[in-house]
């Protein structure tokens, strides 16, 4: 579709379904991402012609870096740094196991050579959390709990895109583990260190005037612009967008008599974000045909449990361990319950798979494999996660009651 004012009616049209979806989704107290898969599920099956060429690029460019930049400007500093060191731990190394657990089970079960199988692995190994997070916000939950799943779903929507990128150029043209590392390690460390100059100078803009549209440009202009900046030379827009954010509002909140900026900024990416996350997750039951789930099905079912499994390892052995070496667990009980189930998959994987090269070794396959891993965590723990998350939390002794929250959690983004 080439024609500008066909590209501006469909996308009208496309923010009204997700809107009147959302809202239904409310009113019945079901996840919105849960319904709005659902229905762009069922509307591809029953009006084929309505299915939507999703590129990747639509989603990586336009989708992603606002939904992140919206969820971590929410982020401060102060919030995050008590639970840091779980959130680097599940975003890192988690990501590498989550991977290898999803690649060895494929390759084990399924038969899938292991390079294809590892394929899969790095694209479903970044979390989305969204209904998870909506389900929390409208509960008085622990601001720690929130900020921990919300800052490892960030860090690892970025992580996992690198560790993707590798597995994807080791199929195609081979890779030596040792320069797979020091390339991992060295696009996530300065993607960080290009995410906070990002922030830090976009912050420094936005405090030097007092005209309010231009500050709000601004912010516009830093989650963008620092993905494209840190994308053109190589390296993880998504994770650059998401350091950025958190610094930019860390910096714009502690200013003196700001308030009512911190306030309109988070306003204008509030709508931004729940534009964006209604329309991405329509757009990806569109993007998921009932054939290509019937004919990947028990290579769905496999690396749906390998995902599972790895989910679990990487959330309770350390929590089991150190409840074994130190007496008490690394998070507070029914945490880990929490965290353990927030680790459904999204937008970040639909994105990834789309962007495998036309001429990749069995491409359709792999993205059938993907695509119904990404329904079934987001109807199955999707549509779960009120449940658990009060169960949970009941369990840590901290039952939430619905009402007005402490502060104000981030906003749902896919990754």
């Amino acid at each position: 579709m080439s024609d500008p004012v066909a590209i501006v009616r469909l996308a009208v049209a496309l923010i009204a379904a997700a809107t009147i979806v959302a809202a239904a989704a409310r009113r019945v107290w079901l996840p919105d991402s849960v319904l709005l898969v659902l229905v762009g599920l069922g509307g591809g099956a029953l009006l084929p012609e309505l299915h939507l060429a999703i590129s990747p690029a639509l989603v990586l460019s336009v989708y992603i870096p606002g939904l992140v930049f919206a969820a971590a400007y929410s982020i401060d500093w102060s919030h995050l740094r008590p639970v840091l060191a779980p959130v680097i731990a599940l975003a890192i190394p988690g990501v590498v196991v989550s991977g290898l657990v999803v690649a060895f089970v494929l390759n084990l079960w399924f038969g899938l050579p292991i390079g294809l199988a590892f394929v899969v692995g790095a694209a479903t190994a970044a979390t989305d959390p969204v209904a998870v997070v909506a389900t929390m916000a409208r509960l008085n939950v622990p601001t720690e709990l929130r900020t921990l799943v919300e800052g490892e779903s960030l860090l690892n929507d970025g992580t996992g895109l690198v560790l993707f990128a590798l597995a994807v150029r080791a199929v195609s043209s081979g890779v030596d583990l040792g320069e797979a590392a020091v390339l991992f390690v060295s696009t996530v460390t300065v993607s960080v260190i290009v995410g906070i100059v990002g922030g830090l100078v976009g912050a420094r803009a936005m405090l030097a005037t007092r005209d309010r549209t231009m500050q709000l440009a601004i912010s516009l202009v830093i989650a963008y612009g620092t993905y494209e900046l840190a994308d053109a030379v190589g390296l993880s827009g998504i994770l650059a967008t998401v350091i950025a954010g958190i610094a930019l509002g860390t910096v714009v909140r502690r200013a003196e008599s700001r308030g009512e900026l911190d306030e309109e900024v988070e306003g204008l990416w509030d709508v931004i974000a729940f534009v964006l996350t209604s329309s991405v997750f329509l757009l990806i039951g569109f993007a998921i045909t009932v054939p290509a789930l019937i004919h990947a099905a028990s290579a769905i079912a496999v690396g749906t449990v390998a995902i599972v499994a790895g989910r679990a390892l990487i959330v309770y052995l350390p929590t089991t361990l150190s409840r074994l070496r130190r007496g008490r667990d690394a998070l507070p009980r029914g945490w880990a319950h929490v965290v353990f189930w927030s680790g459904l998959r999204g937008a970040i994987a639909l994105a990834a798979a789309l962007s495998l090269p036309s001429d990749f070794p069995a491409r359709q396959l792999l993205q059938e494999i993907i695509f119904g891993i990404v329904l079934v965590t987001l109807v199955l723990q999707g549509g779960t996660a009120p449940l658990i998350v009060r169960r949970s939390l009941r369990a840590a002794r901290q039952p939430p009651e619905v009402g007005d929250r402490v502060d104000r959690p981030g906003a749902p983004h896919p990754a």
